[in-house]
């Protein structure tokens, strides 16, 4: 009896498999079979039909041609300067490729790209794939090879937190260096390893002990708490930098203690917080950088943290001010801050100083802030005098762009590095109640921001214009094109790629442009030829 010749291929490559195990030679053997079952399987099954549920971890098997695939396993596994931007158009344009089961294990060797955004980029990636990524992430995982390891713990403590500690403390046993560290640090996520942590402050030196101390922190309990009081009679500097990014009770009080206990001079005489603000004229005991003793008051609230800014004296202007007491009125939602940030940006003394953090404060409040939107959006006007610079560097300005439009509501984002032992950016958002809509539309055309781009199109401001949620406004792409100016593709894809506008907009608005350019009728000369064909290709 014969076998089919599709079934003797299987069984040639299966043999070459078994005789030469590599990755190329299974990724053949796969993709044959696959291509095998999906052209001639078939299955019959009695009784109706029915929907398939389907839940939030499900994926689907991608048959992909492996032709489409190598360009992408290609940015991942080879060195080149193009690879980064590869992998970036594949994942935008082709998302599904990501989920193919080919391409995975090849997504986690990329985790140890020598392109740092590469490999970045490749970790995100993989977080987004959720709990269905975490088996093969830790079949994979080697504590010596460094970057790929640190990588993949920050995936896993992304996804599971607290439910894969077990897999921290087991890896922990065979780490070194920079594995240790991370592997430490995740052990932040349940509070059951607070007299381990401790432990690990007292064994470990470096990196790996300030991970253990930062983790430590993090926990908003009397445990830590009195942990950080003893330690902090010791080495108080070590403590405040260590505050960075901690928000609790207990490390509010303690940070405001600590504050005072720094705020000496090289002489010994007590000085103020803004008096060390100028650090050509002060030079503190302690060796310090007063930015660290700024940078503490994040996330913190309180009486004893309201008296520190109450206290500081703008006669030595100093911004970082208004920014933690917006960014802990973001973190906390305390009244008692907002309403703090309300009162000192309407002192006589200190007017506009607090800008950052009274709009925040406005923005999450109960109260609807319409009416004073209007007023400040009307001040920003006539302070920047048609000059849209000033439109959009103001404090002002600076939290409105911060406004998203997510999941049919509005919120407000900010992102910060997590802090010395961790330079991963975090993201974080605080809903806002206010009636958005209405608010933005204010902001946004009140403000001139449409009509000064009109004026004098410029791509910083039409950047504001795109993260406000307005979108198909068609007078900017005629305020663009209508400039004696001459565009190469790269700008007019640029433009079309910042217009804020869905995508059947930007075409027929690219369509209009070509025909405009064709007839002669249209200022700005252009390749219409190229936007065409962009265009219609989908404007990838």
């Amino acid at each position: 009896m014969k076998s089919s010749p599709v079934f003797g291929k299987i069984n040639e490559m299966t043999g070459k498999l078994i005789d030469e195990p590599s990755p190329e030679n299974l990724l053949d053997t796969i993709t044959l079979v696959d291509a095998v079952i999906t052209t001639l399987g078939t299955v019959g099954v009695s009784g109706e039909l029915e929907p398939i549920e389907i839940t939030g971890n499900s994926t689907a098997i991608v048959n992909a041609p492996y032709s489409r695939l190598s360009p992408l396993i290609d940015a991942l596994t080879t060195s080149g300067s193009g690879n980064y931007n590869t992998f970036l158009d594949i994942k935008e344009n082709y998302p599904e490729l990501m989920r193919d089961y080919r391409v995975k294990p090849v997504l986690i060797r990329g985790l140890s790209a020598s392109y740092s955004e590469l490999a970045d980029e490749v970790a995100k990636t993989l977080s987004e794939m959720g709990k269905d990524i975490i088996p093969l992430l830790k079949k994979d995982f080697d504590p010596d090879c460094k970057r790929k390891s640190v990588n993949i713990i920050n995936i896993i403590e992304d996804v599971c937190g607290a439910e894969e500690n077990n897999f921290y403390l087991e890896q922990l046993e065979r780490s070194e260096k920079d594995v240790r560290q991370a592997l430490i640090y995740a052990l932040r996520h349940d509070e059951a390893n607070i007299d381990r942590l401790i432990e690990l402050t007292k064994t470990e030196k470096g990196k790996p002990k300030t991970a253990a101390l930062a983790a430590l922190a993090s926990f908003d309990c009397e445990k830590s708490a009195e942990f950080f009081e003893e330690y902090a009679k010791k080495k108080p500097v070590e403590v405040i930098k260590l505050m960075h990014n901690v928000s609790s009770r207990w490390s509010s009080v303690l940070t405001a203690r600590l504050i005072d206990e720094l705020l000496v001079d090289d002489k010994g005489n007590k000085v103020t917080l803004s008096q060390a603000a100028d650090e050509k004229k002060v030079k503190l005991k302690a060796k310090i950088d007063v930015f660290d003793i700024h940078r503490a008051l994040w996330g913190k609230w309180g009486a004893e943290i309201e008296k520190i800014y109450r206290e500081f004296d703008y006669n030595i202007p100093y911004e970082p001010m208004s920014t933690w007491l917006g960014y802990s009125i973001m973190l906390t939602r305390d009244e008692s801050l907002m309403a703090l940030a309300i009162e000192l940006n309407n002192k006589s003394k200190l007017r506009g100083h607090y800008d950052y953090a009274e709009t925040i404060s406005r923005l999450l409040g109960a109260e609807d802030c319409t009416a004073w939107l209007k007023r400040k959006t009307h001040e920003l006007n006539q302070k920047s005098a048609g000059n849209p610079h000033k439109l959009y560097t103001s404090d002002f300005a600076g939290v409105m762009e911060k406004v998203r439009f997510v999941n049919g509501g509005y919120e407000l984002q900010i992102s910060y590095h997590q802090n010395e032992i961790s330079d991963k950016e975090i993201y974080f958002s605080a809903p806002i109640a206010q009636p958005m809509k209405q608010l933005m539309d204010i902001y946004i055309f009140e403000n001139h921001y449409v009509r000064e781009f009109i004026k004098k199109p410029d791509m910083t401001v039409l950047s504001v214009i795109f993260k406000s949620g307005i979108k198909n406004v068609k007078e900017l792409v005629d305020a663009y094109f209508d400039q004696n100016e001459t565009f190469t593709p790269f700008a007019v894809r640029s433009f079309f790629g910042m217009l804020p506008g869905d995508r059947d907009f930007k075409l027929n608005e690219a369509r209009r442009i070509v025909e405009l350019s064709r007839s002669g009728k249209l200022k700005a000369k252009i390749d219409a030829d190229d936007l065409s064909v962009w265009a219609e290709s989908g404007m990838k």
